[in-house]
């Protein structure tokens, strides 16, 4: 597999034991191009995973350059102008999404 996004966790052995919540993630990601899935919420207590399960499931979906395109964004806890805010998800939607078209993987400059 291509890591396009630089995972947080570091070395990828260390992902382990999100079997479940992945297979969970992936059939829902089969039923987007049906137009059958609906929205979903990944909630938890502060470093239980949750973004470590999003990069590697982005990984994934990036990798299998299948019809989903892959996104993934982190909205910062901090005071920010929605100016500030705007440019930074533009950017950062149109790095990735041209990143999945040409299948270059993003630099670290890049990530979000």
């Amino acid at each position: 597999m291509k890591y396009a996004l630089k995972e947080r966790i570091g070395d990828q052995s260390l992902f382990c034991g999100r079997k479940q919540e992945m297979k969970l993630l992936m059939n829902w990601t089969q039923s987007i191009p049906r137009e059958m899935a609906k929205s979903r919420a990944l909630l938890g207590r502060r470093k239980c995973g949750k973004s470590a399960i999003m990069q590697r499931l982005f990984n994934i979906l990036w990798t299998q350059n299948g019809r989903v395109i892959p996104f993934y964004f982190e909205v910062r806890d901090y005071q920010q102008w929605l100016l500030e805010f705007s440019d930074a998800y533009y950017r950062t939607f149109m790095s990735q999404f041209l990143s999945f078209k040409t299948r270059t993987v993003l630099s670290p400059n890049n990530r979000p």
